[in-house]
């Protein structure tokens, strides 16, 4: 991949999500290896603490967390190649904001994002294609659900907006 090419949103998503899983798994790995090694009451302590399936899978479930949470705060102060490196991806994932919408009804619901400055609710205009999935979609919703009222709700602003 050269400089210029970026991954997508969703495989960012899915690095920064299994790198620190590999990272915390290996952690707890390494306790269990280092634990009878330790000196004193420490190792013996350890031995006991990884002993049972339960307390491994505590470990390596606070190893990821832990992992995870440290490299967050320190993202910010490190290079972006030791970024990739412990967390999977030097960038974010950037998700659409969502908006509520107004049902016929008065109540909002979740909706797309309002392409507008100050965020006020709209309905986006429908290509074609979307607005015969939603028309098919009505019809398998019971009649006077609050799901059917928000498509036909935004059937009839798609069409105010295009008219």
């Amino acid at each position: 991949m050269t400089p210029q090419q970026t991954l997508s949103d969703r495989a960012v998503s899915y690095l920064r999500t299994a790198v620190p899983i590999l990272w915390g798994t290996l952690v707890t790995y390494l306790l269990g290896w280092v634990a009878p090694h330790l000196p004193g009451e420490l190792g013996p302590l350890l031995v006991d603490a990884l002993g049972g399936e339960a307390a491994v899978t505590l470990v390596v479930a606070l190893a990821i967390a832990g992992w995870y949470a440290l490299w967050r705060v320190l993202e910010p102060r490190i290079p972006a190649w030791l970024a990739r490196v412990v967390l999977g991806s030097s960038s974010t994932p950037v998700y659409a904001p969502v908006i509520a919408v107004v049902a016929p009804d008065g109540t909002t619901v979740a909706g797309p994002a309002s392409p507008l400055p100050d965020g006020t609710p709209v309905s986006p205009g429908l290509t074609d294609r979307e607005r015969d999935a939603l028309v098919e979609a009505r019809y398998y919703l019971p009649a006077g659900g609050s799901g059917r009222e928000v498509i036909e709700s935004v059937l009839e602003q798609a069409r105010h907006l295009s008219g």
